[in-house]
């Protein structure tokens, strides 16, 4: 008789947690697919904030006037030029962030 009850008692037990870690791995994956729903449209806003501040730009070199123009044209080029030679990081941000282990 006692050995009856142990076995229903561990088959009970079995059976809770089986159904706890089905659960849990559902409650994961639900998880997972809200966060890809989430950067998707993170994405999109971002993308769409893209468009309309390029829009904003053309509109407004358009407002302006002909030697407006060629002059924030010039002024473009040259802070592009001047950039492409300039680190990302300050001096002093590149000197005193730890570098990676390793490399």
């Amino acid at each position: 008789m006692k050995r009856k009850i142990t076995v229903y008692i561990l088959t009970l037990l079995v059976a809770a947690f089986s159904a706890n870690t089905a659960f849990a791995q559902e409650k994961r994956q639900k998880t997972k697919k809200q966060y890809k729903e989430f950067k998707k449209l993170q994405d999109d806003r971002e993308g769409e904030y893209d468009k309309k501040m390029e829009e904003g730009r053309k509109r407004h070199l358009k407002l302006q006037d002909k030697k407006t123009q060629k002059r924030m044209k010039r002024q473009k080029r040259k802070s592009a030029r001047i950039q492409r030679n300039k680190h990302k990081n300050s001096f002093f941000r590149r000197l005193f962030t730890k570098k990676p282990k390793g490399r």
